[in-house]
């Protein structure tokens, strides 16, 4: 039984070999048929005689080549859609990153370096000098970091400035000491970042409201900006913008913090004269007499007496020179920029004085201005009404006189024109001599009626018509006499 087994299992192993061998046959057969077969015979099989395309170059067959994979690639979708949620994870990771940096920058801020034992010095408070190169650094490369919140379709401002007031305030926990080295390093480098995107504002926004840090921030940048005053007129539109700006910021901050008012005091009178100068022989000024009358709103009010004690010996040639350059003027713009500089010099009354015959001038030619500067010079001649004797101020309006009650006598408008009551009460105040040039007034105009007029009511309860005959009558003339 033992052979018969196994003639039996040998037959059944070729039974099942045979169907293989035939298959595998086939197989082999049917590749060299193809292989055999050129592709030009496959193709007109296929789709008759249509002629072959000629091949595409160049940017063509890279378009052509672009359209069939996105075609071909069923995730193109999911590819675009991923890479918008990068980016919103990119964003995340940013700011727990920063919220985390500041963590470590507090800690090691406030640790205590631990001297040599032999160096006999106490443990300092603070970071080290390669500490700060560190910090440094972190300023130079983090700051381009920031473009991914203001680009893109998920471009957002109010996260963009979230975030970096986060980075911000990473630096506002350094020691004053390592907080200076930082940033008289890096200063520049923000300022050219500030220069190419006006969002980085934020940050020193951020550093001058700080009371920690507002100080000596404001004296690093107040040193580059003094420096870049020449750059003022020949730099394009928004680079001349983005600089004044950052004086404004500046000036505010001394502000809000009155014990920055020494940050300013060594470089007032270089910031005026120079402003003046570079006016002078600019042809087109008005950014220096914007960066003066940011620089003159900011400290008058009365509260800097330092900064008055600096800013009185410019006086003697500062007033004739605004006078002088707003006779050359050649925009009303420009001539009502330096009649407010004019009628708000930082300086106590005591001081403007011995230049009060000058300032008649611009008083006078503000009450004929638009509506803020006569507001303006309403307010300042009032003051000198009020706080004047009037033997001391008589001689110096007496030549001045005509043409100030010319000018007063024309704000004199009922309702709703807001400077009528102004100067009523001005002019009731000048007293008796108000009526001092009433010959020279100009009469008022009275326009003809062209119809009969309105009707007056009287005692009997009759109306007369009060009219004025249009048949080639003048119009009547009013005179104010008193």
């Amino acid at each position: 039984s033992g052979p018969r087994c196994a003639s039996t299992a040998a037959a059944a192993a070729a039974s099942r070999a045979a169907p293989r061998q035939a298959e595998g046959g086939t197989v082999a057969e049917g590749a060299k048929q193809t292989a055999a077969t050129p592709p030009a015979a496959t193709a007109e099989g296929e789709e008759g005689k249509r002629p072959a395309k000629p091949p595409l170059e160049g940017e063509a067959a890279r378009r052509a080549a672009l359209v069939a994979v996105t075609k071909s690639d069923p995730f193109a979708s999911d590819s675009t859609k991923s890479a918008a949620d990068s980016t919103r994870e990119c964003k995340q990771l940013l700011k727990t990153m920063i919220l985390g940096v500041k963590t470590v920058v507090w800690s090691v801020s406030n640790s205590r370096m631990q001297p040599h034992p032999l160096a006999g010095v106490q443990a300092m408070k603070g970071m080290s000098e390669e500490e700060c190169l560190l910090v440094a650094r972190l300023v130079k490369n983090g700051l381009p970091c920031f473009v991914i919140y203001g680009t893109g379709p998920d471009a957002s401002p109010g996260e963009e400035k979230e975030v970096l007031d986060y980075f911000a305030g990473v630096f506002t926990v350094l020691d004053l000491r390592n907080f200076k080295q930082v940033f008289e390093l890096q200063m520049p480098t923000l300022y050219e970042r500030v220069r190419a995107n006006s969002s980085m504002l934020t940050i020193l926004q951020h550093f001058l409201a700080n009371s920690n840090v507002s100080r000596p921030f404001a004296e690093i940048l107040l040193s580059l900006l003094v420096g870049k005053l020449p750059e003022l007129s020949a730099a394009p539109e928004a680079e001349a913008a983005t600089l004044l700006r950052l004086f404004k910021l500046v000036f505010g901050s001394i502000t809000l913090f009155p014990e920055n008012e020494p940050v300013l005091r060594p470089h007032l009178a270089t910031i005026v004269t120079s402003a003046l100068r570079y006016a002078s022989a600019s042809p087109s000024p008005a950014h220096y007499y914007s960066l003066l009358r940011a620089l003159f709103k900011s400290i008058g009010g009365g509260k800097f007496e330092s900064l008055y004690k600096e800013f009185l010996p410019l006086l003697p040639s500062l007033l004739p020179g605004l006078i002088h350059a707003h006779a050359r003027a050649r925009t009303r713009a420009l001539r009502e920029v330096l009649l407010e500089l004019c009628l708000t010099l930082p300086a106590r009354l005591s001081a403007l004085l011995p230049f009060l015959h000058l300032l008649m001038e611009p008083v006078r030619h503000a009450l004929r201005a638009s509506s803020e500067q006569v507001g303006l010079a309403l307010r300042t001649l009032e003051f000198w009404v009020d706080h004047l004797h009037p033997d001391f101020l008589q001689p110096r309006m007496g030549p001045h006189m005509r043409h100030l009650m010319a000018a007063l006598t024309r704000q004199l408008r009922p309702q709703p024109y807001p400077y009528g009551p102004t100067a009523l009460r001005v002019l009731g105040k000048l007293g008796g001599r108000n009526r001092t040039e009433l010959h020279t007034r100009p009469p008022f105009e009275v326009a003809p009626s062209v119809s009969s007029g309105a009707p007056l009511p009287t005692a009997g309860g009759h109306s007369l018509g009060v009219g004025v005959d249009s048949g080639g009558v003048p119009p009547a003339r009013l005179y104010l006499e008193l």
